[in-house]
């Protein structure tokens, strides 16, 4: 698989295409910044760079310097990393608003541990390590929001863990749909649509599972009436069916 890189942009060029609020702005309104002014994020602003990724382009790869944190402006981006027998493993889906490479802040000479993927055209802001730690210990509720923040990273990590030891495969993909619905849906008539590309593969790589296999259970969901799947996107129709059939591997 070739590496496509993606290209800083001018901020005039950017807001020529994207129309979109200001950087200080977005990240005002993300988990991490929520609280604090566009005033009190002004000292990043020079610590800030919008780049753009062609779809399947990029953002980093396992091994990069984790040298900045990143914003998604537009776009969706993969976060994932590859075995050595060349097995998946999805992580996260991060949307508009959301934030990326959070990690890498608390280790000065630390590599990326995933490969960070564009899932579509997207837009990202890129925020310098340096400017966004000092920020931080200039704002101690705000360091302590993001260490709650990463501890809660980590025991959806262990559940994930859980999950693959003891439940079956459709039922962890029944639960996955569950919680894209919850997090990435947007509601349609008669259900909830996923509102990210969601490829076989990458839902696979969500559960810990062969593609087969997930075809499988996603195709007796449909039978079942629990999902419709129309040109790649899946509708969630019975999410209780979907949970019920999760915790009853439990």
């Amino acid at each position: 698989m070739g590496t496509k890189v993606g290209q800083d942009v001018p901020q005039s060029a950017v807001r020529s295409v994207d129309a979109a609020v200001d950087d200080l702005e977005l990240l005002a309104g993300t988990l991490l910044f929520e609280g604090l002014s566009t005033t009190e994020l002004e000292v990043l602003r020079p610590a800030i760079r919008s780049r753009s990724f062609a779809r399947d382009a990029y953002v980093f790869r396992e091994g990069d310097p984790g040298s900045h944190l990143y914003v998604v402006v537009r776009g969706r981006v993969k976060i994932a990393r590859f075995s050595v027998g060349g097995g998946e493993v999805v992580f996260a889906l991060v949307g508009p608003g959301e934030m990326f490479g959070e990690l890498s802040l608390f280790a000065p000479d630390g590599e990326r541990t995933a490969d960070a993927q564009a899932l579509e055209p997207a837009r990202c802001l890129a925020v310098n390590r340096d400017a966004v730690v000092s920020l931080l210990l200039g704002h101690p509720d705000v360091l302590f929001k993001m260490i709650s923040w990463l501890t809660a990273y980590i025991r959806r990590k262990d559940a994930a863990i859980a999950e693959a030891a003891f439940l079956d495969i459709p039922a962890r993909v029944g639960l996955k749909l569950v919680e894209l619905a919850q997090s990435k849906g947007n509601r349609v008539s008669g259900g909830v649509l996923i509102d990210v590309p969601l490829s076989q593969r990458t839902l696979a790589g969500m559960v810990g599972a062969s593609r087969e296999n997930v075809n499988r259970a996603l195709n007796r969901f449909v039978a079942l009436g629990f999902i419709r799947k129309s040109r790649g996107r899946i509708t969630v129709l019975q999410p209780d069916q979907l949970r019920r059939r999760g915790l009853a591997r439990m």
